[in-house]
């Protein structure tokens, strides 16, 4: 009975390291997605701001 307990011990201490694995490797995976949609997201915003600038001066040469 003795061996069957330290098995099952042993068992447990496996899943839980394994778990704690699993939960590190998500959050990493979760930062590097928030990081790509961040990089995105500000791509996107130069481009918008350079798009503005250039209709503001197309708008400012039509006026005179």
């Amino acid at each position: 009975m003795l061996f069957t307990e330290q098995l099952a011990r042993e068992r447990t201490r496996s899943n839980l390291k394994q778990a704690e694995e699993l939960r590190c490797l998500r959050r990493l995976r979760t930062l590097r997605r928030a990081q790509r949609l961040e990089h995105r997201a500000e791509r996107r915003m130069i481009e918008a701001w350079r798009r503005t600038a250039e209709l503001r001066e197309a708008v400012e040469f039509a006026d005179y």
